[in-house]
């Protein structure tokens, strides 16, 4: 193997380590996320949605990155692209369990973010349908007449001059 080859390895190699820390990082924001979902603290939300945005940009540039390092080594992107680089090296056996941690992240991941999809869309709905039992609470509110008895909305016709 080239002295150039064996850089743009270990290169990859580092890639991985970086990547996989962010993914540790970004797993752990989808797991505060979850904990505030359940506790009904929706003001912990909105500074973890900035903090998920900010770790999902870094992570889309080092997986941008690492497809690079495997263009530059004549090597499909993505999991295929990695497999074939470890089938190749038999001396990255930390790389080898980097990129398996990385699966098994990967795969939490998914399930996190499925898990909290469901949590706020049962959130929301139960929102909506006391929103809706609120508005419905208003539309029915009686009104009282000039004798003090209470009189539904849109009891009948009313007439100019009638009490």
């Amino acid at each position: 193997m080239s002295t150039a080859t064996e850089a743009q390895s270990l290169a990859l190699a580092r890639l991985l380590d970086e990547e996989a820390a962010a993914l540790r990082g970004f797993l752990d924001l989808l797991q505060k996320e979850q904990d505030a979902l359940v506790r009904g603290d929706a003001e912990a939300l909105l500074p973890l949605a900035e903090d998920k945005n900010r770790h999902f940009a870094r992570l889309a540039l080092l997986a941008e990155g690492r497809n690079q390092a495997l263009a530059r080594l004549g090597l499909p992107a993505d999991r295929p692209g990695v497999e074939a680089w470890l089938a190749g090296k038999g001396n990255l056996a930390a790389a080898r369990r980097r990129w398996q941690e990385m699966l098994e992240h990967l795969a939490r991941v998914r399930e996190l973010n499925r898990t909290n999809g469901i949590l706020i869309a049962t959130r929301l709905q139960h929102n909506q349908q006391a929103l809706q039992a609120l508005l419905s609470a208003a539309n029915q509110a009686a009104l009282y007449g000039p004798d003090g008895q209470a009189r539904p909305l849109g009891g009948g016709r009313h007439h100019l001059g009638s009490g």
